[in-house]
């Protein structure tokens, strides 16, 4: 309760708020003009279904190309749960080899051709690009992964812009993110076809994820204070 009344006694964080409930009214009149309502926007999302029940291997073209441009992936978790319904741990699997895909294009795609033009760019400068130390890189990776808020496809291109060894950031990414993204994926099926088992399923692994999240969490930033305070010593 005290971070919370922090936050809110926040200049900062205020403005933000005001900020975004603004937008929020705003975009909320401008649906409202253009004649958008809760009836249409259902209707519209049952073509959506319709469609890609139809052609189903379109959603897994989402979920690998995506969730590297600023689209919300349980959105797209939720959508595949939903089109998958009836074979939900078909659509767990589907969907982690989807994101293990789109961890691979997006860190490769950050690591070579776009950290290769930066560093034309800055050639003729004093300005170099750091190299990670090598007791860094699993802090790094985790730390983003587990740090709430930051996008995944910032994450991604981060990681893979820092040259962050492959063979730690596929693992420990497939990890952070496999337990929720699987839950959402099974509560989406639940709630597709009314069924109570992949849905509690669903939540439950949710409920997991974010509960080992914690645990993590704590246990860098205990690391940390160890680290902090042996360097004082």
């Amino acid at each position: 309760m005290v971070r919370v009344s922090e936050l809110l006694t926040n200049r900062r964080m205020r403005i933000a708020l005001l900020i975004c409930g603004v937008l929020a009214v705003v975009g909320s009149l401008i649906a409202w003009r253009m004649g958008f309502s809760f009836a249409s926007i259902q209707q519209g999302w049952k073509e959506v279904e319709r469609f890609l029940s139809q052609y189903p291997w379109l959603m897994f073209v989402a979920l690998v190309i995506l969730p590297g441009l600023p689209v919300p992936t349980s959105a797209l978790l939720l959508t595949a749960g939903v089109i998958w319904s009836d074979r939900p741990w078909m659509a767990c699997g589907v969907g982690l080899l989807a994101l293990s895909l789109n961890f691979c294009w997006t860190y490769w795609l950050a690591a070579k051709p776009a950290r290769g033009l930066v560093e034309k760019l800055i050639a003729a400068s004093a300005i170099k690009i750091p190299d990670l130390p090598r007791e860094d890189h699993v802090k790094l990776i985790l730390v983003l992964r587990l740090t709430p808020g930051i996008p995944l496809f910032f994450q991604n291109y981060l990681l893979g812009f820092l040259r962050a060894p492959f063979l730690l950031y596929l693992p420990i990414s497939i990890l952070c993110s496999g337990v929720v993204g699987c839950g959402i994926i099974l509560s989406g099926a639940g709630l597709a076809d009314g069924r109570l088992l992949p849905a509690l399923t669903g939540v439950s692994m949710i409920v997991l994820g974010l509960i080992l999240i914690q645990l993590l969490r704590r246990w860098l930033a205990k690391r940390k204070l160890v680290v902090e305070g042996e360097v004082r010593d």
